[in-house]
């Protein structure tokens, strides 16, 4: 029996990470996920399917010591999954700050960019390695008033592309999946009078991601697919 595969999951304590964690704890890999705060920690813990393959890493990304800690607990990576997110809009341009353009490129693209660029050397010494991202599809038509998110992300579709086409040919492979709106608690508390049936379940985003990072997908690269 072949031995399981070392997974990063980042973000992996939102409604996103925790299914995209199931999913590769399931098809038997090991899984490590950084955590900042204790509920996070605890979250991950809770129901475990297979803690005897969960590696939990204390390690704040948005800080390059955290990036730093997670490398060094995740030698032999062969699957990053950047989930790692956040979101925030609403509001028109003059009324958003500047702060909030910072936030979004933080959380949703630095984060990805940073600890792509602390693993990606042990994939390309094994000529063998998947980075999964999680875009967003407002990206690729941003609405009004949500230029922080939309351009953060879109930031993480042009990563996507762009790493691709410089990883051609050493054995590595990027995508990105797109997600329209995910069924989560938050975002139904958050918008209680849209039409749920319409949103995506995370479940169903964290198979696609599981199936980009199998030997099935080995041949699509540089792919940004909608979920």
């Amino acid at each position: 029996m072949s031995e399981p595969r070392r997974v990063v999951v980042t973000g992996g304590a939102g409604a996103l990470g925790r299914a995209v964690v199931s999913a590769f704890l399931a098809g038997g890999d090991r899984v490590a996920v950084p955590w900042i705060v204790a509920r996070e920690r605890d979250a991950l813990r809770a129901g475990c399917e297979a803690p005897d393959r969960l590696d939990l890493v204390e390690a704040d990304l948005g800080t390059d010591d955290g990036v730093t800690r997670l490398g060094a607990a995740s030698d032999g990576t062969e699957v990053l999954v950047n989930v790692a997110g956040g979101f925030e809009g609403g509001a028109p341009f003059l009324d958003t700050p500047l702060e909030a353009w910072d936030r979004m490129y933080r959380i949703n693209l630095r984060t990805a960019v940073a600890t792509t660029h602390r693993l990606l050397p042990g994939m390309l010494d094994r000529s063998r390695g998947a980075v999964i991202n999680v875009g967003a599809q407002a990206a690729l038509d941003p609405p009004a008033t949500l230029g922080a998110y939309t351009a953060s992300k879109a930031g993480v579709a042009a990563f996507t592309r762009s790493l691709q086409q410089e990883l051609t040919g050493h054995g590595v492979r990027v995508n990105a999946v797109m997600p329209g709106t995910i069924d989560t608690p938050a975002n139904r508390a958050a918008m209680p009078d849209a039409d749920f049936s319409s949103w995506t379940p995370p479940a169903r985003i964290a198979a696609v991601v599981h199936w980009l990072a199998s030997d099935d997908a080995a041949a699509v690269r540089g792919a940004l697919i909608p979920v």
